[in-house]
């Protein structure tokens, strides 16, 4: 399976100073079998604004807010 084509480009990642939760949600949703669960890739296909805490799996996570 090839890798998300927007993992490069993806801002929420910038956002984790724990670089072993980073690495888990890329590993699941951006390199892994829910690519297509990503609920930030489900919106931006759908030409939506995604949410900048929004994680992969949709959840909302205010403390990247800073």
């Amino acid at each position: 399976m090839q890798d998300c084509e927007y993992l490069d480009k993806c801002p929420i990642f910038a956002k984790f100073k724990i670089e072993d939760l980073k690495n888990y949600w890329i590993y699941m949703y951006c390199k892994g079998n829910k690519q297509d669960e990503c609920a930030r890739k489900v919106l931006r296909k759908q030409d939506k604004e995604v949410p900048k805490t929004m994680l992969p799996n949709g959840q909302l996570l205010e403390a990247l807010d800073k």
